[in-house]
């Protein structure tokens, strides 16, 4: 019995150390290269130890092939000798394994069946699939121990990775380290942030690096105007429409529809209006109530609202496009989207033809400030000072909904992680101005 039990906890060390280099290596080929090297900068021993690894990748290679190996080979051995003294030769095995007179390779058949499902799930594949998602802990974690071992098998490692080195550059092959580096857009951003905290860029430069790196990941429906928020004018409307609704708002291009408000066929400019020959000699009162239908742009895109940012950004430049009409998966319209609102993506805010005279957000006190249900996540998140799980909602009025279940009246409160939110106007089914106010351990 204390043999077994022996043998039992070989083969559980054996299994913990084939998951150990199987998962080191996918630590070593996933995770964040620069992340790491500038903890080693800042001092972190482990690090550190990594990078050594990284300097000299083809002896840590070569160390994780022969330690794999040497433990696969050693739970083999250890699962032939259990199967043979516990099953094999066990009677009622003897005895079931009598109709089959002629066979006796029962040993290796049993071994094979029971150890290989074993070693491909819990020192294959599981190890790697949850290193994947933590590839710089783990590299950390297993820098140290990998550094000792790589100094234990030295000998065999360099015998190997010699004969490795050989047989490659007989096959005119790169040897065990030359692969291609994979610069991810993590690593991207890491270089970012890093230029501008060594001042290598400006702050402001190194902060729009990291929003270009982010524009691929976030879809056009993130930054679209939504359409009960359009402001347009009907294909049967005159010229001192436009000019009403320019004086208005201070916006000179208004999209136009025809007979439904998300039936848009085109877009409408004052300034085009007024550079137009079709209006050469006319008097004012003439073209004030002339038909906009001669002047509107029919040439406008239609675009997904699960396009990215960055390729529709670059559509509109090429086909020197003003906007794009968002539509959703059934052809309807949902939103429109400008090239300024696309570069504010990346330049932050600009001030276009107009800005609204209200800011989204004003500051009431140390504890609280109002701001518009239009308020982005990102820029609710700096004001509070957390960050918000935002899932299935981009501004504070659909954080607001997510939290009531239901449309608000003005007057609710709601209690969202230490603070209070009060939804102060709700106009047309929209909540249009709210309060937060941080509770004082906030502060």
């Amino acid at each position: 019995m204390l043999s077994l039990l022996i043998y039992l906890l070989l083969l559980l060390l054996l299994l913990c150390g084939s998951a150990f280099f199987s998962g080191s290596e996918m630590a070593f080929n996933a995770s964040s290269k620069l992340t790491l090297n500038s903890k080693a900068e800042s001092g972190d021993a482990r690090a550190q130890a990594f990078c050594r690894f990284l300097n000299d990748s083809e002896h840590f290679l070569g160390t994780v092939l022969v330690g794999n190996n040497l433990v696969n080979v050693s739970l083999v051995t250890i699962g032939q000798i259990l199967v043979a003294q516990y099953i094999v030769d066990s009677a009622w095995f003897q005895e079931f394994v009598s109709r089959w007179p002629g066979f006796d390779s029962w040993n290796e058949v049993l071994t094979t069946l029971l150890i290989t499902p074993v070693v491909l799930i819990y020192c294959e594949i599981l190890p790697k699939a949850v290193v994947r998602n933590r590839a710089d802990g783990f590299a950390l974690l297993m820098a140290r121990p990998m550094e000792l071992l790589a100094r234990l098998l030295a000998p065999v490692t360099i015998l190997v990775t010699a004969v490795s080195r050989r047989i490659s550059r007989h096959f005119g092959q790169e040897s065990l380290s030359h692969s291609v580096s994979n610069v991810t857009r993590e690593d991207l951003k890491v270089m970012a942030r890093m230029a501008a905290e060594q001042g290598m860029v400006a702050h402001d430069a190194g902060a729009m690096l990291q929003m270009v790196l982010e524009l691929d990941q976030k879809p056009v429906e993130t930054v679209m105007i939504p359409l009960v928020e359009i402001r347009s004018l009907a294909l049967n409307a005159r010229v001192e429409d436009v000019q009403s609704l320019t004086a208005e708002t201070g916006y000179s291009r208004f999209p136009v529809y025809d007979g439904r408000i998300n039936e848009i066929v085109g877009v409408v400019s004052l300034r085009q209006i007024m550079a137009s020959p079709k209006i050469a000699g006319m008097p004012e009162e003439v073209l004030l109530q002339s038909p906009i239908a001669a002047f509107v742009d029919r040439n406008i895109s239609y675009v997904p609202e699960s396009k990215g940012i960055n390729e529709l950004l670059f559509e509109l430049r090429y086909q020197d496009l003003p906007l794009a009409v968002v539509v959703d998966e059934y052809g309807g319209m949902i939103g429109m989207v400008t090239v300024e609102d696309l570069a504010e993506q990346i330049v932050g805010n600009i001030q276009g033809e107009k800005e609204q005279e209200s800011l989204l957000l004003q500051r009431i006190g140390s504890t609280a400030f109002e701001c518009d249900g239009r308020l982005g996540i990102r820029e609710l998140e700096r004001s509070l000072g957390f960050r918000i799980d935002n899932q299935g909602y981009e501004t504070a009025a659909g954080l607001i909904l997510k939290l009531a279940g239901r449309i608000p009246k003005a007057g609710d409160s709601f209690r969202f992680h230490g603070c209070t939110v009060a939804v102060l106007e709700v106009k047309h089914h929209r909540i249009s101005k709210l309060r937060f106010t941080l509770d004082h351990d906030r502060k």
